[in-house]
């Protein structure tokens, strides 16, 4: 019976939205950590450029962190 809706498809799970989304914000935090590095270090201001330009750090490293390890993390946390 080729239209039994009973069986099991084979087809794998999608996978979440909110990924989607993770994904989304990480690019807008990497976009962003390139903007705060160009400000921070285009300011004349010594201790607001460094502030600034360390915030740039921050989020490029957030930006590739909430991919790679959070969200795994995360995910593992809830299967368990």
């Amino acid at each position: 019976m080729s239209n039994d809706t009973g069986a099991r498809s084979t087809d794998p799970a999608p996978e979440a939205p909110t990924r989607a989304l993770s994904g989304v914000l990480c690019l807008v935090l990497f976009v962003g950590a390139f903007a705060l590095l160009t400000i921070g270090f285009s300011s004349s201001d010594g201790t607001t450029g460094a502030l600034v330009a360390t915030a740039g750090i921050l989020a490029f490293g957030l930006a590739f962190a909430i991919p790679t390890t959070i969200l795994p993390a995360l995910e593992e946390r809830d299967r368990r």
